[in-house]
């Protein structure tokens, strides 16, 4: 565009129709309807993205969870000893493609132990096991001496706490954390 402008702009000057200041001017008003237009591309890029990621957190919003509680579940936990029976897990639900099998673990109540390994080892997903943040695909998590699928999942996830590999629970002062 700006080539087209300073050809037909230079014939114009050289045959006397037309005065260098004009044709600055007339470069001018080019550069602002052209950034005008790259501003409208732009704002048209932004709502096609922006349509795209509301979908994805619509989705999201309107996914149902497929943990349940049961009719009548258990509203107490007696104590925080947690047991894994056979505990085999998937994340796809198919016993082909387990990341956790056939784990047996005893946890005393009052006891505290660390679980190490190297990453995408399955840790985390055992210990979200727990709180029933995942449901095993075969065996069975006993807190408190009960499957944790007879336990209310709120009343459950209010009960079980646990730190994560990040060794500091918060920064500063605990009034500046409140």
């Amino acid at each position: 565009c700006m080539i087209l402008i300073s050809w037909f702009g230079a014939n114009l000057i050289v045959g006397g129709s037309m005065t260098t200041g004009e044709l600055m001017s007339m470069f001018s008003y080019v550069i602002q309807i052209l950034m005008s237009l790259m501003m409208l591309a732009m704002v048209i890029t932004m709502i096609t993205i922006s349509r795209a990621s509301a979908e994805r957190v619509t989705e999201l919003l309107d996914e149902t969870s497929d943990l349940h509680n049961n009719d009548h579940p258990l509203t107490a936990v007696p104590d925080g000893s947690i047991t894994f029976r056979d505990v085999s897990f998937s994340y796809t639900g198919n016993p082909e493609k387990l990341c956790l099998r056939d784990v047996d673990l005893s946890i005393r109540s009052g006891e505290t132990i660390g679980i190490i390994g190297g990453t995408g080892t399955s840790k985390s997903t055992l210990v979200q096991m727990i709180p029933r943040l995942y449901d095993a695909t075969c065996g069975s998590v006993l807190v408190g001496g009960h499957d944790v699928r007879d336990y209310d999942v709120e009343t459950l996830r209010n009960e079980v706490a646990m730190v994560l590999q990040k060794n500091t629970l918060f920064s500063g002062t605990i009034s500046e954390n409140l």
